[in-house]
């Protein structure tokens, strides 16, 4: 029997087995972008003439070469994460991942912008709730648990639980696949947060799903849960009611900084950061 494994037949079977299993190490929850991103790099390879087989080091070169000039360089690092996880062949990424490091040493990376104490509580003071209350119960829990936004769009409303005083609120699975937990407080904020989350919560139709987010027009709610693209928007929403200049540039990730930013400032350290968060990563935290 030969050992070069290149001169073994690998039946069709055994290669569609071996498939389904590559794309299970994909995140669940990401396998459609990842596909997409497999997608777009098969489409560009047609237009240019690349057969089934045509996946060497230098048609990635090439591809990212073309690519770059509509991404930046965090995004195609992201990129090339994504398609080397989906592709079915295996090559040496040594030209690659060089060609991206001089990329990156150009970049200059961008923190998301985040909003002050007495912004925030402007906010919640002065936006009609007959407009914004769905938006400032998202601003409130993603505040007060450092929430990521996939994390506040999957919220149910049985991990929202009326402690009297204070919310429990539960976040079962998250990025790092850690549950935790955090708590909202009617002192939190100059306005009471509890009862403007008891507000919104008690204006679910009784048809109304699992999910605590519900879609919420002139100051009703309606049965439609609310999606992802909606809760991203959060951040810009509320610096765009304050006029706060450029509010796109807010965006999701400004509230887990926020959030962190204020518990750092009343004297947590980094310890109770990282837990608050759910961050590993020192360094990240």
């Amino acid at each position: 029997m030969n050992d070069n494994a290149e001169s073994f037949s690998i039946p069709a079977e055994i290669k569609q087995e071996a498939q389904e299993a590559t794309l299970r190490l994909l995140p669940a929850k990401s396998k459609r972008v990842y596909e997409k991103e497999m997608v777009e790099f098969d489409n560009w390879r047609k237009k240019r003439g690349l057969g089934e087989g045509a996946i060497t080091e230098e048609v990635l070169l090439a591809y990212f070469f073309n690519v770059e000039k509509h991404f930046a360089a965090s995004s195609m690092w992201t990129k090339y994460s994504m398609l080397k996880s989906m592709l079915k062949v295996h090559i040496k990424y040594g030209k690659l991942t060089s060609y991206l490091k001089v990329g990156s040493r150009k970049y200059k990376t961008k923190k998301a912008k985040i909003l002050e104490r007495n912004q925030i509580e402007e906010f919640l003071k002065k936006a009609p709730d007959v407009e914004y209350l769905q938006v400032k119960v998202a601003l409130i829990l993603g505040v007060a648990g450092a929430c990521r936004c996939n994390e506040l769009t999957f919220l149910d409303i049985s991990d929202v639980q009326d402690k009297g005083s204070y919310l429990y609120v539960l976040i079962p699975d998250t990025k790092t696949n850690i549950s935790r937990s955090f708590t909202v407080m009617e002192e939190a904020f100059s306005v009471n947060a509890v009862e403007m989350c008891r507000k919104y919560i008690s204006l679910r139709p009784k048809a109304a799903g699992r999910g605590f987010f519900l879609r919420y027009v002139d100051g009703k709610c309606t049965t439609q849960h609310v999606g992802i693209n909606t809760i991203s928007k959060t951040f810009s929403k509320v610096a765009s009611f304050l006029g706060l200049p450029d509010p796109e540039s807010f965006t999701e990730h400004g509230m887990r900084r926020s959030s962190a930013t204020l518990l750092a400032n009343a004297g947590g350290d980094i310890t109770t950061v990282k837990r608050h968060g759910g961050w590993k990563s020192t360094t990240v935290a």
